[in-house]
């Protein structure tokens, strides 16, 4: 019996190991985004912790100043940084939504040649038993090896 063989099996098996890596790159980009949006807080939550903390010297109050001054500085860079990592997120996750069609479009021409050597070996065999069948009739019902 004939086997099946997909034409474009390399190339399906390429564009699926592109997927997969796109699928790590997302996932790493994520989690990068979700590190940043940690510290985003934590350094949020300390500086309202230090919002109502009284210093009792003006030299104490202006180190405190200055220190709140430093977190939101922080603050805007990570939000920065953290604006980028979104864009190149959407931007990944595009190109992943992309290779996942290419892919499932090859793997769907992958069944409908599948199911068409299916059909054909099925006719084929179909075809070798009617020819049996003729053979035996034609020859009177006759049975020969």
């Amino acid at each position: 019996m004939l086997k099946f063989n997909f034409t474009l099996e390399k190339l399906l098996d390429f564009r699926k190991e592109n997927e997969d890596s796109l699928k790590q790159e997302y996932m790493g980009l994520g989690s990068e985004l979700s590190l940043k949006e940690k510290k985003i807080n934590e350094l949020l939550s300390e500086k309202n912790n230090l919002m109502y903390l009284v210093e009792p010297t003006v030299g104490r109050m202006q180190i405190q100043r200055n220190y709140l001054d430093e977190i939101d500085q922080q603050v805007s860079k990570l939000r920065l940084e953290s604006l980028k990592l979104q864009q190149g997120l959407a931007k990944l996750l595009e190109r992943l939504v992309a290779a996942q069609q290419e892919r499932k479009a090859l793997e769907k021409l992958e069944v409908k040649q599948k199911d068409e050597f299916e059909a054909k070996l099925a006719h084929e065999e179909q075809k070798e038993l009617d020819e049996f069948a003729n053979r035996k009739t034609l020859k009177g019902g006759e049975n020969y090896e």
